[in-house]
This record gives C-alpha cells, structure tokens and sequence, in this order.
C-alpha cells in the first residue's frame, strides 16, 4: 500500500492518494484525501487513506514522504500504532536546507512543528542493487527491510512502482479538482 500527495502552494491544499497494490504490482483499489499545506493534519489525511483502503493481508505502508506540504507531515509511529502496520517513509532525494531554520521563520506554532519533525527521527539510507540512494524512516519494520521491499516492487529507476503510481494519481486528481474549482483550494473549506 502507498500513499502520495500532490500540491502547488497556490492551491492552499495538498492532494493524497493511496494505493492499495499486490506484490506483483496490480493496483486494486485507491482513496482520496485533502491536507492543509502548512497545516497540521498530514497525518491526519493518511490516516483516512487507510481507513479506506487498509485489509488485513496489507503488509507495509509506503509513504512518499514524512515532511511534505510546505512542511505539513505525517507522522509514520503514529499511523503504525493506530493501524498496526508497519510504515515505511521513503525519501528518493538527499534531504536539503535547513528545516528547523524555515519553520521558525515561517510559523508561529513553530515548537509544535519542530518537535514533531524530530520525532520523526533521522532517515537510515539505504544503497539499492542498481546503485541509487533512498532515504527510509521505518516503524514496526528495520529500514533495511523496507529497502529490500521497495526493490522488490521497483520496476525501473529508484521509486517503488505503488508510490510512483500514487504519486501520479495524487497529480492527477489535484489538476482535476483545480480545473472544477474545488472549493477547498485556495484556502477556502472543502
């Protein structure tokens, strides 16, 4: 299972998809759900993702990121502990700026914000077999578990297929409630 968002900062939220895919990458279901960008309620969005989409035979949910959404985030130990499911946030390129710096600058809930980023922990990088660099924070699964997991349902390049096919999907439904003009862009209430 994999979950994704896509968002411009204009739009004034973050669109989320999930995935919920078989190990031979079949896509069988998907779900939709909108955060705050900036907000608080990244976590929030992937929890009703899995509300939707979560069975039993699900053996890791793959998270496109932890801090996203103009430093929204999602909070893996906590969808691990409410789901029991074992979480895997993955990140495809090096990790850049200095976060803390940004959201004291950007925020007035600033503290809130930073504790909840460093609860998060540090990435673990993993080395993949054909040579690319992933960055894994892992709940309820050693990282390098979820490394191997992420090779095994990549078929070309460095992203796993479920997040890559999330991740278009999540584009894909952001441009459409754009074009419908979906209320709940541009700050307003959806």
């Amino acid at each position: 299972m994999a979950i994704a968002e896509s968002f411009q900062l204009s739009d004034g939220y973050s669109v989320y998809a999930g995935v919920r895919a078989r190990r031979d990458g079949v896509v069988e279901d998907a779900a939709f759900a909108l955060a705050k960008i900036g907000g608080t309620d990244g976590t929030s969005a992937a929890s009703k993702i899995l509300e939707a989409l979560l069975r039993c035979d699900v053996s890791l949910v793959m998270l496109d990121g932890c801090i996203v959404s103009f430093y929204n985030w999602v909070d893996g130990e906590a969808l691990y502990a409410k789901f029991k499911k074992p979480v895997a946030c993955y990140v495809f390129e090096e990790p850049e700026g200095r976060v803390e710096e940004a959201v004291r600058k950007l925020f007035t809930d600033w503290e809130v914000r930073i504790e909840a980023i460093k609860k998060l922990g540090p990435p673990t990088v993993y080395y993949t077999k054909s040579g690319y660099k992933i960055y894994i924070r892992a709940w309820g699964i050693d990282p390098v578990d979820a490394g191997r997991a992420a090779e095994y349902c990549t078929g070309f390049g460095k992203i796993p297929e479920p997040l890559r096919v999330a991740k278009i999907i999540a584009g894909a439904a952001r441009q459409f409630l754009k074009a419908l003009g979906n209320p709940g862009f541009n700050g307003n209430k959806a």
